[in-house]
């Protein structure tokens, strides 16, 4: 019988809570099947079934697992060529009792920094803490759903069966959404990454650059959760400061761009789904 994993600790705008534990079930292959085969939106499901008309019987059945791990590969890849940058970077994550708003200004930045720094230098309880890199890949990842990672992770996965009834929506379809351990890759990005991954399409279109940005910004979510000194912080003050750190906060924002642009014009993954499914 599967066992249930321990219970994660996080914080609600500096608040500690308390989130059950997943069932085991859904860190397997045959779970993280299941979750993307029931919890798939419609256009990708439809879209899939198109894919799978075209490929042989016996690439048929691992279609699912192939983009999800297409998924994992892209967030690996682009988060190594991203690592020693988001190392420091780490460094610089403000302390939970930061204003958000004085915290993305200059002045406010700056003087997180100096703060952070010298707390750092005297005492190690302030310093990120070492993740590897095959670790910042979410455990569990959805392709192409509708459905809130938070939903997902907070309520329906305690047992070994989705609880349906706990489930709620992306909020305005987001783009992914990730909640300790869980990434929901949402319909339009899983739609933009089977455009490069199947149809070929040229990478400099707009929808599968921010799919790949997607995909990349999903990892920095799990490096934040497992680095920061202080545990994982939710919320709307938490996430408006995490997505500031992420998005906006110079050089780093630069750096994440050219990473990407390095990537995909490699065009390792152009196409790579159809021929996946000729061998």
């Amino acid at each position: 019988m599967a066992r249930r994993t321990t219970r994660q600790t996080y914080y609600w705008d500096g608040h500690p809570r308390i989130a059950g534990p997943i069932h085991s079930r859904w860190y397997t292959p045959a779970g993280e099947a299941e979750l993307g085969e029931r919890l798939r939106a419609p256009p990708i499901a439809l879209r899939l079934r198109a894919i799978a008309r075209e490929v042989p019987p016996r690439f048929r059945r691992r279609l699912a697992f192939e983009v999800v791990r297409l998924a994992r590969e892209v967030m690996a890849a682009t988060y190594a060529r991203a690592e020693p940058l988001a190392a420091r970077h780490l460094r610089d994550y403000p302390l939970p009792e930061t204003d958000p708003e004085r915290f993305a200004s200059p002045l406010g930045r700056a003087a997180s920094e100096r703060y952070l720094h010298v707390l750092q230098a005297n005492d190690p309880a302030f310093r990120p803490k070492v993740v590897r890199a095959r670790d910042v890949v979410p455990p569990i990842v959805v392709f192409g759903t509708s459905r809130s990672a938070e939903s997902l992770r907070m309520h329906a996965l305690a047992g070994p069966r989705i609880a349906w009834t706990l489930l709620e929506n992306q909020r305005g379809n987001a783009h992914a959404d990730y909640c300790l351990d869980i990434t929901a890759i949402g319909t339009g990005t899983a739609s933009a990454l089977l455009d490069l991954w199947w149809d070929g399409r040229d990478p400099s279109d707009h929808g599968i650059q921010e799919a790949y940005d997607t995909l990349f910004h999903e990892t920095l979510h799990r490096l934040c959760d497992l680095a920061n000194p202080f545990g994982p912080q939710y919320g709307p003050k938490g996430s408006a400061m995490e997505h500031y750190w992420m998005t906006e906060y110079e050089p780093f924002a630069s750096h994440v761009e050219r990473v990407l642009v390095e990537h995909l014009s490699e065009e390792r993954e152009r196409g790579v789904l159809r021929k996946l499914g000729k061998r």
